[in-house]
């Protein structure tokens, strides 16, 4: 099985991180130091808790760390599950560290693959491919500091890799880790494919009320996204 270095340290990061350590995959967890925080729970023991509809068990992670030589050394792939807010963040730490044959994807990257290419660009970093899925691979969260949960996979995982040209090489490193990968023409393709600003947007203004009263007490789906919610979305994506 690969090594491979997972960037993040929030709710899809972990499921990722655990998902592919009981497949039997080495895997690095990386946070930036300013989040360090999120890895105190499993440094000691390194092991996440993973239930739910995909692999479950003690997920035994070989390495987290906060030092970017480190992550990048690790192995060649990058699987990075964060906001898109972070990737800057991230971009800062991690250039100085990143070298040609790099692979790094954004799980999802809502075309953060163009802003990220241009801050390393910026950064004089040369030779990372990037890549970015157009949705997240699981439908998850931490239900604990050291556990995740995995209510759902995806079927299918479009993936547009930048640059272009590059696609044929990189899919199946990404396949090693998500065989429901499918390649995108282009990372345009790709961000322009994703559901979350044609879906949630429209979902959370339409409940403005409902959300600033329920002091989070409040099911997106189950509860929000009503038959007049769903024209809303509709319309939009049309």
């Amino acid at each position: 099985m690969a090594r491979v270095t997972v960037l993040g340290g929030g709710n899809t990061a972990f499921s990722i991180a655990a998902n592919l350590a009981l497949a039997g995959h080495e895997v690095l967890i990386w946070e930036h130091p300013a989040f360090a925080h999120t890895l105190d729970p499993i440094r000691e023991t390194l092991t996440i808790r993973l239930e739910g509809a995909a692999r479950t068990g003690a997920a035994r992670i070989a390495q987290v760390t906060t030092d970017a030589a480190t992550a990048c050394a690790w192995s060649e792939v990058l699987l990075c599950s964060v906001p898109s807010y972070a990737h800057a963040a991230f971009v800062a730490e991690l250039a100085p560290h990143l070298r040609p044959g790099h692979v790094w994807a954004l799980l999802p990257g809502n075309l953060g693959s163009l802003a990220v290419a241009q801050a390393l660009d910026g950064y004089g970093v040369r030779g990372v491919i990037l890549a970015e899925s157009d949705t997240a691979p699981y439908v998850c969260r931490k239900s604990g500091p050291d556990h995740a949960v995995i209510w759902g996979t995806v079927g299918r995982l479009g993936i547009g890799v930048w640059p272009a040209t590059q696609t044929d090489e990189v899919m199946p490193l990404i396949r090693e880790f998500f065989p429901v990968a499918a390649a995108y023409a282009h990372v345009l393709e790709a961000g322009l494919s994703a559901l979350n600003p044609v879906v949630h947007p429209p979902g959370v203004l339409m409940n403005a009320g409902r959300l600033e009263r329920s002091r989070g007490e409040f099911w997106f789906y189950d509860e929000g996204v009503t038959p007049s919610v769903v024209r809303a979305i509709e319309a939009l994506d049309a």
